[in-house]
This record gives structure tokens, C-alpha cells and sequence, in this order.
């Protein structure tokens, strides 16, 4: 009897248990561990931010409330794993109520907790020290007021705290390590109070908080080492290469007898080209502004020669045939051989001072990629004359 009852007993516990873990599986089936986690997990009042759902579904909704169970309709759509959440009031340890496409039932989500927090006050930073740093080096600034865990960026004096993002935390001691790259010049501050989310430009009740960026990055003469072409025609937009350019650099032509130091590039160069259109003719020369810096500098040996519209005598004896056999009819014309993919580079060629050279697969260069090679072509690389179109032909 006490074996059969110990029996019955074990059986109970073990149909319990089993029940449980159903019930468990339900739960996840109907959702309510769908979204795995939030961010960021609290932002400002007031205040439009971007959150991040991972784990929703196209067209989910959301909402974040003190209790799940009034809201019939979360507020919020996530498109691409995101939705814009706006809170118009604060609160602590809100709980995520979630509604999947195309279902009626607002499930809470579980071990998901959302703060909403007080906006930025405009004085909250009362002065900074040091005021004045080098360009480009990290440097200790304490923020007199500043909160543990807030966050600050210095932007340029003209911009607009809106536009920018507070990236830099602040320890209790209300200091932050900042490497300001932009150029040199006064520059402001835009405060983010711990756990908020917006940017506001710290305007204390006395005084102002202004941080002087020393410039330390100047543009060597010898950075642009060649240009391509060098010959352009006048009022054409022409596409040229910079060899040496990188990321930031900004590039523009003046006359000869013109100074860098009266112009401001503007052209970014840093993927290497850029299209430029030119007039007068005549000889031009290069000035460059580098990343970071606020100068104009003279390119050294760089001379683009600026022509005018038609073939001269000159260009016809530089441009000599090759005598290529390629017939580049079907072939499509493309600015760079690299423009193109492994499936179309073998259709395409590339005109190099008035010659059509048929691009290749290069699998001898690590990554492969559709290259060519102008002083290996043999004549049946090379596209015959007048099969480049155009009128008169694009090549020779």
C-alpha cells in the first residue's frame, strides 16, 4: 500500500513537471520572450529616440507603460529590427508591451526593463579645464558638474548640438578623455545627462564654455604625387585621379600664377577622383587641404593643362594607335576596370589616352579583381580604331 501510494505520488510530481515545461513552451510560442533585449534601455523625455528591438519582427509593435494590460494597440512600428520611441513623461522600470504583425494579443515582455529620464539641463555643465587642447591628441577635460555615466562631445562653434551625438562618458570625478580631429577653432559643448538620450549645447548662467582647438595637422606640399589626365579639355567635366589621396582630403585647380592661400578647396578627394571642370586654358596647379587641417597648400610638380574644345596637332601625335584587333563593339565602356565584377569584367574595356584596353579576371592579385594591364596589352587586348563609339571614335 505505502509503495503504491509513494507511486502515485512520483507520478503527480513527474505530470507536474511536465506540465510546467508546457506551459513554459506556451509562453515563448505566444511571445512573451520574443524581444530578447532593448537599446539603448532608457532615454530623455520628450525626446524622439531610436531604439532597437532584437528579437521583433517586421511590422511588430510596441510600447513601454507601467503595466501591459490597458494597452489594446502598442503605440510604435519596428521596421528593420527598430522604431522610434517618444516618452511624454518619466518613469523607472517600464515594462515592454509587445503585439506581433498580424496578432490581436499585447504580451509583456519578460526581463525587459525601460527608464525614461529628466531632459538634459542647458546649465548643467557649469566650465571645463583645461580649455584649450592640440588637435588630434587625447586629452583629460574636466566637465565642472558633470553627472557619472553622462556624456559629451566637443563640436565646431558654428554646428548644432541637435545634429550631434554625445559619445564620450564622464567618471564621478566629471572627467572624460577627448580626442578632438576637426579642425582648429573654438568649439562648444553638447552635454547627454546620464541615461537620457538627447544632446543639449551647455550654455551656463555665467560665463560660456568654450574649448580652443589648437591646430597641430598641416598638408605637406608632396602629398598628391601624380595626377590622371593631365590634359583636360575646357568646360568639360572631367574625371581625374589623385595618386596619394586619402579619406578627407578636398582638392581644387587654380591658374599658374594663382596662390593656394587665396582659395579654399572644396572638391573631396579621398577616394582617389573626382570630376572637375575648368576654365580658362592654360596650365593649372593643384591645392590641397589634408584631413584635419585648415590650409591650402600647393601640390609640388603637379601641372593640369587646360585645353581648348577640339583635336589639336599635339594630342593627335601623343595619342598614338596601337593598332589593336579587338573589335570593342559588344564590349560596354566602363571609367575603371575595377568598376566592374567577376560575371561582367571580361565584357567590358577601359580608354586610357584614347587607346580601349579589354579588362581581365585577375586572379594573380589577392583579393581577385577586374584589372588591366595598359603596358603588357598585346594587340588582341587592345580595341581596334573607331570600334570605342562616339563621334568621331572615343579611340583611336
Amino acid at each position: 500500500m505505502a509503495k503504491q501510494q509513494l507511486h502515485s505520488m512520483f507520478f503527480g510530481l513527474a505530470c507536474l513537471a511536465i506540465h510546467q515545461i508546457q506551459a513554459r513552451q506556451m509562453e515563448k510560442t505566444e511571445g512573451f520572450d520574443s524581444v530578447v533585449s532593448v537599446q539603448p534601455s532608457s532615454i530623455t523625455v520628450n525626446y524622439a529616440t531610436e531604439v532597437t528591438f532584437q528579437g521583433a519582427g517586421e511590422e511588430d509593435k510596441v510600447q513601454f507603460a507601467a503595466d501591459c494590460q490597458s494597452i489594446t494597440t502598442p503605440s510604435a512600428t519596428v521596421r528593420g529590427g527598430k522604431a522610434a520611441i517618444m516618452m511624454t513623461s518619466e518613469g523607472i522600470g517600464l515594462k515592454l508591451c509587445y503585439q506581433e504583425a498580424g496578432k490581436v494579443t499585447v504580451e509583456e515582455q519578460r526581463d525587459i526593463l525601460f527608464n525614461v529620464v529628466a531632459a538634459t539641463d542647458a546649465g548643467a555643465i557649469e566650465g571645463i579645464s583645461p580649455a584649450t587642447v592640440n588637435q588630434g591628441s587625447a586629452t583629460q577635460v574636466t566637465l565642472t558638474g558633470a553627472k557619472k555615466d553622462g556624456k559629451a562631445v566637443f563640436i565646431p562653434a558654428g554646428e548644432s548640438c541637435s545634429a550631434a551625438t554625445p559619445s564620450t562618458p564622464v567618471d564621478g570625478m566629471g572627467v572624460g578623455v577627448f580626442t578632438v580631429t576637426g579642425v582648429g577653432g573654438k568649439y562648444k559643448l553638447c552635454y547627454q545627462a546620464p541615461g537620457g538620450s538627447d544632446s543639449i549645447e551647455q550654455t551656463p548662467l555665467t560665463g560660456s564654455i568654450v574649448l580652443e582647438v589648437i591646430q597641430t595637422t598641416k598638408t605637406k606640399d608632396d602629398k598628391i604625387t601624380a595626377v590622371s589626365p593631365t590634359l583636360i579639355t575646357e568646360n568639360v567635366a572631367s574625371s581625374i585621379a589623385f595618386t596619394g589621396a586619402s579619406v578627407g582630403d578636398k582638392a581644387t585647380f587654380v591658374p599658374k600664377a594663382s596662390n593656394c592661400g587665396d582659395v579654399v578647396p572644396d572638391k573631396d578627394v579621398g577616394v582617389g577622383h573626382n570630376a572637375f571642370k575648368l576654365s580658362p586654358t592654360g596650365d593649372f596647379k593643384l591645392c590641397l587641404t589634408a584631413q584635419g587641417a585648415s590650409d591650402s597648400v600647393e601640390q609640388t610638380g603637379i601641372t593640369l593643362t587646360v585645353r581648348p574644345p577640339g583635336v589639336a596637332q599635339n594630342m593627335l601625335g601623343r595619342w598614338t594607335s596601337k593598332n589593336g584587333q579587338l573589335s570593342c563593339d559588344n564590349l560596354k565602356q566602363v571609367p575603371y576596370c575595377s568598376a566592374s565584377g567577376i560575371y561582367d569584367c571580361e565584357n567590358t574595356y577601359a580608354i586610357q589616352s584614347g587607346i580601349g584596353y579589354k579588362c581581365f579576371w585577375n586572379t594573380a592579385i589577392w583579393p581577385p579583381a577586374c584589372d588591366v594591364d595598359m603596358k603588357g596589352a598585346t594587340k588582341e587586348q587592345i580595341c581596334k580604331s573607331n570600334t570605342c563609339g562616339g563621334s568621331p571614335s572615343q579611340c583611336w
